[in-house]
């Protein structure tokens, strides 16, 4: 099915909207590391949300750039932003004490881009490459994500999340709270390949 101009003109305002907020995120970090940007985004880089919007960033930019990608690398990636502004509204947004353009940036990356990525992939993105294993193969990703925070911690000593501090939880109750964050993952991801079948017969019978 060929994207229409205007789903492509979504799938441009994501990747601005996310890079532009990545990118004003570091700024206003770079204080806290000497004033280098490049550390800013570094340390940065340890949080699911970071990676999660560089990511879309990327995939929807080799979208765009007239190399199509797969329904299941488009729909893994809708996903775990997904959770990303799922997860940061449920536990996280209390935690923080923002104020001026922070708010602004703070939503862009846990609301705005995850709500306007749902919404693009259920109108534009392909769907009938999905299959049953696809919820499994969207687990890589979580999966990589919570050894390399989990490893960068024990170096650094530094947790990104409460959910992820092996210092507070020791190994079982990392090993809990991984295992609970995987399992809902992957409920989430069958709902999504739930959703994408019926998507995917309306749109061959709109009738």
């Amino acid at each position: 099915m060929e994207e229409s101009v205007f789903g492509r003109l979504m799938a441009f305002t994501i990747v601005i909207i996310a890079m532009a907020a990545l990118i004003m995120r570091a700024q206003l970090s770079a204080p806290d590391y000497g004033g280098d940007v490049g550390l800013a985004m570094w340390g940065l880089m340890r949080f699911f949300t970071i990676l999660t919007n560089a990511l879309v960033v990327i995939i929807l930019a080799f979208h765009l750039l007239h190399e199509p990608q797969s329904a299941s690398r488009l729909a893994g990636i809708t996903l775990a932003i997904g959770i990303v502004g799922v997860v940061y509204h449920l536990l996280l947004a209390n935690l923080n004490d923002l104020v001026g353009i922070e708010i602004l940036i703070d939503h862009a990356l846990h609301t705005i881009v995850p709500l306007m990525m749902f919404i693009w992939w259920a109108g534009f993105a392909p769907k009938t490459a999905l299959s049953r294993l696809s919820p499994i193969r969207w687990m890589v990703w979580p999966v990589g994500y919570a050894v390399y925070a989990v490893l960068r911690g024990i170096m650094d000593g530094q947790y990104p999340y409460f959910f992820l501090n092996l210092d507070e939880l020791g190994w079982e109750g990392l090993g809990l709270s991984v295992a609970q964050f995987l399992v809902a993952f992957l409920i989430a991801g069958y709902a999504l390949f739930g959703l994408a079948l019926v998507l995917k017969r309306y749109s061959a019978n709109p009738g």
